[in-house]
């Protein structure tokens, strides 16, 4: 009799376990560690972009000391437009790389408000992620020269936050999340594929550049002494300040380039994490019935 008073208590205690499992199945915590890096690492790269954006510009500058419009100096001596061979060249790069730094602003705060609704933030950074997530959508659409798919692909992700809501039960964050990861990927593709275009033209310039700077320098008659150190000096910044940038477009493509295989990642870990409380309820229910089948047994 005690061993089935025993049994039967066991199965009564495993059926409460069952119940509550029931009941929080999906309460297993999101990820939210893997949300906040993701957003981290897509804020990185918008600051390191614009910071060689910055680069670019100074860049520029001096290229135009070495390739100034032939003649007396004017007004428009140093604009940024050069004859390269028998081809009329802008190296105007500031307003081009704009919608760029926009596109980058876009992830930036999509991802801001995937980890603000995954730590339930609803009041505070979610809002403030959504609005300057609208913001960023504003600014690349204003701009003429973005593609039409990154445009779009910022409409995607803007509508992909706005389906968020503000979901009460951890069971209905997760459902949240998925709808809008799944709807936002395509999204993050395009934006991902512009940014990566504008990097690879910024490096065809800055090499046109470098290059073009050691060509004129090379058909300068400076003397030795003073005046060729000076041009040494400038030669060797310029040479020194295009390749530094180079690597920063390469590391930057890079870096935005894993950005879509990481919100992948993110997206699969939350039907990892839920199939793992799932496994483990499916567990005790098995135990249960095992139970169930050795008390009645005993009868």
């Amino acid at each position: 009799m005690k061993n089935e008073r025993r049994i039967a208590a066991r199965v009564r205690f495993l059926v409460v376990l069952v119940v509550l499992g029931a009941m929080c199945a999906g309460c297993a915590g999101l990820p939210t560690g893997r949300f906040d890096t993701l957003a981290a690492a897509s804020k990185g790269v918008e600051t390191r972009t614009a910071q060689t954006d910055a680069d670019v510009v100074k860049l520029t500058r001096r290229f135009m000391v070495f390739s100034p419009a032939p003649g007396p100096y004017r007004v428009d001596s140093f604009v940024p437009v050069v004859e390269v061979g028998a081809t009329r060249l802008d190296f105007d790069f500031g307003p081009r790389l704009e919608p760029r730094q926009a596109a980058l602003g876009v992830l930036a705060a999509y991802t801001d408000a995937l980890a603000a609704f995954a730590r339930k933030d609803y009041g505070g950074e979610l809002d403030h992620a959504t609005h300057s997530l609208g913001g960023s959508v504003q600014r690349l659409a204003g701009h003429v020269t973005a593609s039409a798919a990154a445009k779009q692909g910022a409409g995607v992700l803007a509508t992909a936050v706005n389906g968020l809501g503000h979901a009460l039960t951890e069971r209905m964050r997760r459902a949240a999340l998925r709808k809008a990861m799944d709807d936002a990927t395509p999204g993050i593709v395009a934006i991902v594929a512009f940014v990566k275009e504008i990097n690879a033209l910024g490096a065809t310039a800055v090499t046109t550049m470098r290059d073009q700077v050691i060509r004129k320098a090379n058909g300068l008659a400076v003397a030795d002494g003073v005046a060729r150190l000076r041009l040494n000096e400038a030669v060797e910044g310029m040479i020194g300040e295009s390749n530094a940038i180079l690597a920063q477009l390469k590391l930057e493509s890079a870096a935005v380039d894993a950005i879509a295989p990481a919100h992948a990642e993110i997206r699969d870990a939350i039907d990892r994490d839920e199939r793992a409380v799932l496994d483990k309820l499916k567990t005790l229910v098995a135990e249960v019935k095992r139970l169930q089948g050795v008390y009645s047994s005993l009868k």
